[in-house]
Order: C-alpha cells, then structure tokens, then sequence
C-alpha cells in the first residue's frame, strides 16, 4: 500500500530517492508514523519471516540478525529502483531479553520487571538498494531508559487499554507509560519507538 503523508517534505534534502520509492517492510503503526515525519511517498509492504534467532545471540545482535532475517525475506519483491527497510526492536534488562508478550499476564509480568529499574532498547534497521540486492547494510541504535516505580494498578490498567502484545517489553514510549512511567531516556526517543531516524536519514542521504 503506497502512502503519501500530508507532512512537508524531505525530499529536496534526499537526492538519492528521487523518482525512486522506499518500501518499509512493517505493519508496525509506529514504524509508519516515523517514516511519515520525512514526507515523502512510501510504500508499506509488510512481510511475513519468523522471528526466531539462534540461541547464542545476544544483545545487539539479536535485533540486527532479525533486521537482516527479515530483509532477505522481502529482497525477492524488490525491483531497481527501489529502498527496501526492514528493522527489528528489543527490550533488554538485566541481560534477559524481553520479546513481545504472548498474553496479558506476560506483559503485566514483563512491566513488573521493568518498573524502577534501567533497561536497554536496541532497534537495528536494514537497508537494501534494488540496484544492489545482495548488500545489506545493517546499523543499530541503542537507548537507556528509566523507569519510575509503576503501581499495581497502574501496570493492570495499561496492560487491558494499551495494547501491549505488539510491542517489545510490553510497551510503547509513545503513550501512557511513556509520558507518566518512564522518568529519564539516554538517546533518541524515536529509537525506542522503532526506527533510529538520525541514521536512517544519515543513510538515506548518501544513496545516489
């Protein structure tokens, strides 16, 4: 599905993508709100690769074996004069890494864990030039962010109206626990919510 965002555009700052489309290779809403804020015309062209990663990763390269995984998995859609961009998020805390929960106590759990405490959120992201197929280029972002101490109640009533079962450690930056749990971030806030825009921007411009 091809979306034109009503925003000013980046285009004229973006030489490269001239009379060329970015394909975004995610359902996610806020991957799409993000890649909206540049204007210009894309492509949302989800994919549906199995996220599972080999035993022995960890820390960043959980995510950017993701971001590659599913890459690979939407290269044969990809024509010339295409950008394809794939990403892959995760939530990590005291060395575990908290994936996307599979039911409401999962994720209740999961905020417990983090309430109080200082976790790492790492979003690596995948590019790939139709022109070039067979180069991936993988980069990643890693962010601090602090959590106040939630209360039960407040973990109960975020988990049943906030739609946690999408989202890597049970959370979105972007809405209630962001703004009223979350009391200090070390890095791009955008990182956490999905896409590290600094560097995908930085990329972006150097295409030719």
């Amino acid at each position: 599905m091809l979306f034109t965002p009503d925003t000013p555009s980046a285009l004229p700052l973006l030489p490269g993508l001239q009379q060329r489309k970015l394909v975004l290779a995610s359902a996610s809403p806020r991957r799409k709100e993000l890649i909206g804020m540049l204007g210009i015309p894309f492509e949302i062209r989800p994919i549906g690769a199995e996220e599972v990663y080999p035993d022995g990763l960890s820390g960043p390269d959980i995510p950017r074996f993701l971001s590659e995984l599913k890459a690979r998995a939407a290269i044969s859609s990809l024509n010339s004069e295409e950008i394809l961009l794939t990403s892959d998020t995760v939530v990590q805390l005291e060395g575990d890494t908290l994936e996307k929960p599979g039911s409401a106590q999962e994720a209740a759990e999961m905020i417990r864990r983090l309430s109080g405490k200082t976790h790492e959120v790492t979003t690596a992201f995948t590019l790939v030039d139709g022109r070039s197929p067979e180069v991936l280029k993988t980069e990643h972002d890693t962010v601090s962010v602090s959590f106040i101490h939630l209360s039960e109640d407040f973990i109960q009533h975020y988990v049943s109206n906030h739609q946690p079962f999408d989202k890597a450690g049970a959370y979105g930056a972007q809405d209630l626990i962001g703004a009223c749990g979350i009391h200090s971030l070390n890095g791009s806030f955008y990182t956490v919510m999905g896409l590290p825009m600094h560097k995908i921007f930085s990329h972006l411009k150097a295409l030719i």
